[in-house]
């Protein structure tokens, strides 16, 4: 019975260096952008640009089971943080597994329907809004979680 446990001790520490040593090795490349005057980090190997929207606000990126969107937008009368704040966790609801707001920004991840989401939306200096947010299909937590940690810290 010990001998089991080691065992599979042992394959899932190898599991989560072979995760870690694939997110190192990834190719990142740098989305910016013009009109709002951010930019964002993204695996190249793992997103595809969409190409930048008509209006120039923002980029989708697609690769297999993932979704990341990234958009810059201007303040509608009476829009604030804390309300888009709101209206975010009313639309997710009990899905929510992780949330805080501040002055400038906000973060809600969560789970629902196999899927794994994160989004950030923070105030620049101009008032308007910059937004990363990113889905991924649960099973692929072992590859993403790394690089939205990655890109999260590349996003201004």
């Amino acid at each position: 019975m010990k001998k089991t446990s080691i065992i599979v001790l042992i394959l899932l520490a190898l599991t989560a260096l072979s995760a870690q040593t694939a997110a190192a090795q990834r190719k990142y490349k740098t989305y910016s952008n013009a009109r709002f005057g951010y930019s964002v980090s993204y695996p190249s190997d793992l997103l595809t640009p969409q190409g930048e929207a008509e209006n120039g606000d923002g980029q989708i990126f697609t690769g297999s089971g993932a979704e990341m969107r990234v958009y810059g937008s201007n303040l509608l009368l009476n829009e604030t943080l804390r309300r888009e704040y709101n209206a975010l966790l009313k639309e997710k609801g009990g899905s929510v597994t992780y949330k805080t707001i501040t002055a400038n920004f906000f973060v809600v991840s969560g789970r629902a329907d196999g899927k794994i989401f994160y989004r950030k939306t923070m105030k620049n200096a101009d008032g308007a809004f910059l937004t990363f947010m990113i889905e991924y299909d649960e099973t692929e937590r072992a590859t993403y979680d790394a690089v939205v940690t990655r890109i999260v810290k590349s996003f201004k």
